[in-house]
Formats: C-alpha cells, sequence, structure tokens
C-alpha cells in the first residue's frame, strides 16, 4: 500500500477537540513512518468531495477524524471501494470506534493501533447497511452498540452478513422507562415487549416518521435497508479484542 494517508477532520467534534486530536494523530502517523495530508472542506458536501477524490488518487486509507457523524460521512467516501477507512474517535458517542475496538479517549493511541494495523495485518472487511427510501421503536444495525453506548441490538455482529433488527412494541410510559435503562447491558431482548430479528433486507414502514443513521436524518418512511457484506475495509483489531457495536439505522 502507498505510504501517504489521509485526515478527514472535522474540527467542531467533541466540542473544538477536533484539531487537536487531528494533530496528534498526524504525529503518531509520521512517527510510524507515514506520510500525512489533511482534508478539511468548506462544508460538508466540500469535504466529501476532496475525500472521494483522495481516494480516487490513490491514498493509503482515509483516516476520520471525529465522531460518529463524521464517519457516517467519510463512509459516503469509501464504502464499496478498496480504500481502508480508519478512525480518531473524538466525538462524544464513539460507538463505531468501540465497535472495532479502538482506543476511544487517546487520538496519538488510536492513530497508533491504525498504523500498526496497516503496517502488518491490513484492513479487515465489514459489513455495511444499504438504504432506500421510498414513495415503538425500530432500529437496524449491523453492530450492537449504537447512541452513545446503548446495546439496542445487543446480538449484532460487524462481519455476519445479516442486519439485526429490534423492535419494541406498544407499551405505557411506565414500561418503557422500566425497561429503558437495561439497553445499555442488552438484558432488554428478553422483554415481552421486545422482538428480534435477523436478516439480509428489512422495509419500514410508518406515517409521518424520519428515519435516522447515527444520529443523521436519513428521510422519510417508508425505508429499505439491505446487508451488503464486506463493504468496507477497517483497519482495526480482529473480531472478539472488544465489544462491538457500530453503524445503525434507527427510525424515530
Amino acid at each position: 500500500m502507498t505510504s501517504e494517508l489521509t485526515l478527514f477532520v472535522n474540527p467542531t467534534a467533541g466540542r473544538g477537540r477536533g484539531v487537536h486530536a487531528a494533530q496528534n494523530a498526524a504525529r503518531a502517523l509520521r512517527d510510524a513512518g507515514f506520510s500525512v495530508r489533511t482534508v478539511l472542506g468548506h462544508d460538508a458536501d466540500d469535504a466529501l468531495r476532496r475525500a472521494r477524490a483522495a481516494g480516487a488518487a490513490g491514498t493509503g486509507a482515509l483516516i476520520a477524524v471525529g465522531g460518529d457523524g463524521m464517519i457516517s460521512l467519510a463512509l459516503h467516501a469509501v464504502a464499496g471501494t478498496r480504500t481502508p477507512l480508519g478512525i480518531i474517535p473524538t466525538g462524544t458517542g464513539n460507538d463505531v470506534a468501540r465497535a472495532l475496538g479502538l482506543p476511544v479517549r487517546d487520538p496519538a493511541a488510536a492513530a497508533r493501533v491504525t498504523a500498526r494495523i496497516l503496517r502488518t495485518t491490513g484492513a479487515r472487511s465489514v459489513d455495511l447497511g444499504r438504504t432506500r427510501t421510498g414513495g415503538v421503536l425500530v432500529a437496524v444495525a449491523t453492530a450492537a452498540r449504537t447512541a452513545g453506548g446503548m446495546r439496542i441490538c445487543a446480538d449484532a455482529r460487524l462481519d455476519d452478513a445479516y442486519l439485526d433488527v429490534t423492535v419494541v412494541g406498544d407499551c405505557d410510559r411506565r414500561t418503557l422507562l422500566k425497561v429503558f435503562p437495561r439497553v445499555y447491558k442488552g438484558t432488554h431482548l428478553s422483554h415481552p415487549k421486545v422482538t428480534t430479528y435477523r436478516v439480509r433486507t428489512v422495509t419500514l414502514e410508518a406515517p409521518d416518521t424520519t428515519g435516522h443513521a447515527d444520529g443523521e436524518p436519513l428521510g422519510r418512511l417508508p425505508l429499505t435497508v439491505s446487508c451488503v457484506p464486506g463493504a468496507l475495509r477497517v483497519p482495526a483489531p480482529a473480531p472478539g479484542d472488544e465489544p462491538g457495536a457500530g453503524p445503525s439505522t434507527s427510525p424515530r
């Protein structure tokens, strides 16, 4: 692989910690022998265009510095390509980084892990969900944690070629408040109002409802989500090193 890497930076991530994190990450990557260039962009569309251009030019990896929203944007630049997506988490949730077993409070450490894996074993492949819009609660995920550590789809795996779907049926406010804390351990799945499924594709329909992915609005339902096995390459520890969680889609 080429020794040039591209940092894809959200300077406002983590209440302004993005720039400092990017500097620490860049230093660690250069110490590991890589050359580093940075992509900022004037806005989200411009940043995405620049990130795609870096991938097309053959960058060794696109390294996203930011939170889950920034990673979601970076996915649009590299999903389905051979360009690996590295992650330097600086947001408040960092569910994707946790899913991949990456350090979440130390940008330099995350950069060192990324550099080591790129130099040795290379990137592993993980699944993604692909959405199509048409015309409670349902969560569709490729990994267990989302929304700042909630294990809504607690049995989901990043690389099993399936989507996990968790459905919470009608329940009163008292029941919801009683069950909700259990999502952080995943024990809510045993509640009689909760049903789970494992699917390749699912279509969600509900009136006056908007679908979200990692907190970013996707559009009004109906919404179809399909699993795309191995669509993303990530320099991250092997499965089993850390508890999983990651990109998800949840209408709310």
